[in-house]
């Protein structure tokens, strides 16, 4: 199993390769345990369509940084929208600090 434990999200971050392109940019930092092994300091780019609801907004969700290992892609979208959307619920703000686990099943492969 893989456990991706997201720590803080900032959202609308200045991004010189994403901003002004109609997004906002949101970065998600968080770790990552696979097989006992704790990769710390890990990060991945949210891109929300600007002016549409951060709750229902169709968001598209990049490779995560500083990670090559074997990752379930699809399953760790799925878990850094169910992220967003949580910050989303709770009235989105620059910052939003809280830890959330997700488990995911690891893949043969790179990600």
């Amino acid at each position: 199993m893989i456990r991706v434990i997201f720590k803080e999200l900032f959202w609308n971050v200045q991004d010189y390769e994403w901003s002004g392109d109609g997004h906002i940019v949101s970065i998600a930092n968080f770790d990552l345990e696979e097989n006992g092994l704790l990769n710390r300091g890990l990060s991945v780019r949210i891109l929300q369509p600007a002016g549409s609801p951060c709750d229902s907004a169709p968001l598209e969700i990049a490779h995560p940084t500083n990670y090559d290992g074997p990752l379930d892609f699809e399953a760790f979208r799925e878990a850094a929208m169910a992220y967003y959307r949580e910050a989303c619920s709770e009235g989105m703000r620059k910052i939003w600090r809280r830890p959330v686990e997700f488990e995911l099943h690891p893949v043969f492969g790179k990600a």
